[in-house]
């Protein structure tokens, strides 16, 4: 699979990372316009790289990872100019989860520009991605019936960059935090309402609104991370949660805690799904997945997967849930059978 990372902050090097460890993947091209970085060298997994300013059209098939902005506007234009470019494309902005919810332009003008270059876009990471749609998504299956979702995730966001540590509003004070919340300054993690509308459209879990609420926890200490210091007072976690209604009762329940010191506060990263219905089914996973590697992880698996899609825009909700799907390759030969079993020799 041949890719290139629009986009070299802390996701576009965790991208990086990420295939590195993957034999199949091959890293073509590097690009971010940022001044500080735009004609350095990268030392990639088959050699150096050097961050270009702009994007090329695509030599050869390629999976562009969009790493760049979570601005709906934006993120629009750099990905309709990538498809028009000739890529595939995965995005981390979180909206483009689930973007006919809140954005239907957007996504009209990306679906329209992927079916016109006859390729396939989608937006994927660990959160929105994993916990509060696929996993709960994958359980419910085993229910005869789907009544409620409660769903947890606590993670360590200590090693996200200035871009995200902003507009997820750490290190302010309380009244700031509240007036940027009011104005819509800050909205936490932008996919959340997404979220909760994917989860109920695919269980059948009706839903006749949505909440998102965030509150803040002052620091009780200074934390120090790569790009500033969290001082006393200021925001050092961030609680968000989304509630999806019906006929004003909440049927489906999603609690985000953003940590910069979690273990101090006594709060250990994990994800929890509780579902209620013909049964009562809980999962419980220690430790959560990173948010920066787990996001890089996943968006390079969904990009595996898109050739089982048609051009246009989708959600990872349409990947199979095997992934590409079994290769089919791997045949057994005659059973080896003893006491205490049987041992197959595999050929593929």
């Amino acid at each position: 699979m041949r890719i290139a990372l629009f986009g070299f902050g802390s996701l576009g090097r965790a991208l990086l990372a990420a295939a590195a460890a993957m034999p199949d993947v091959t890293v073509a091209t590097i690009v971010d316009h940022a001044p500080g970085l735009a004609g350095t060298a990268v030392e990639g997994p088959a050699g150096s790289l050097t961050v270009a300013p702009r994007l090329p059209p695509a030599a050869a098939p390629t999976v562009l990872f969009h790493a760049t902005t979570s601005d709906p506007e934006r993120a629009t234009a750099e990905i309709v100019a990538a498809l028009e470019a000739g890529y595939a494309v995965v995005s981390a902005a979180e909206w483009l989860f689930h973007p006919w919810l809140r954005f239907p332009r957007a996504a009209e003008a990306i679906d329209r520009a992927a079916r016109a270059a006859g390729r396939a876009a989608l937006g994927c990471g660990i959160n929105p991605g994993f916990c509060f749609e696929a996993l709960p998504i994958l359980a419910a299956r085993t229910l005869a019936r789907v009544d409620r979702f409660d769903i947890l995730r606590i993670s360590n966001v200590s090693g996200v960059g200035p871009s995200d540590f902003a507009h997820l509003g750490f290190g302010l004070d309380e009244a700031t935090f509240r007036a940027r919340v009011a104005d819509g300054a800050i909205e936490g993690h932008m996919g959340f309402p997404e979220s909760v509308a994917a989860l109920a459209e695919c269980t059948g879990v009706a839903i006749d609104a949505i909440e998102d609420r965030l509150a803040a926890l002052p620091a009780r200490r200074p934390v120090t991370l790569a790009h500033r210091t969290v001082a006393e007072g200021e925001a050092v976690a961030i609680t968000q949660v989304a509630t999806g209604f019906r006929a004003g009762a909440a049927v489906i329940t999603m609690t985000l805690e953003m940590h910069l010191d979690p273990e101090f506060y006594g709060r250990t990263p994990r994800e929890a799904v509780r579902i209620e219905g013909s049964r009562t089914l809980a999962l419980d996973i220690a430790p959560a997945a990173p948010p920066v590697p787990g996001a890089a992880a996943m968006m390079l698996h969904a990009a595996r997967a898109l050739g089982a899609l048609p051009p246009g825009l989708a959600s990872p909700l349409d990947l199979p849930a095997g992934g590409s799907g079994p290769t089919r390759r791997l045949s057994a030969g005659p059973a080896a059978r003893d006491g205490s079993g049987s041992r197959f020799a595999l050929a593929g």
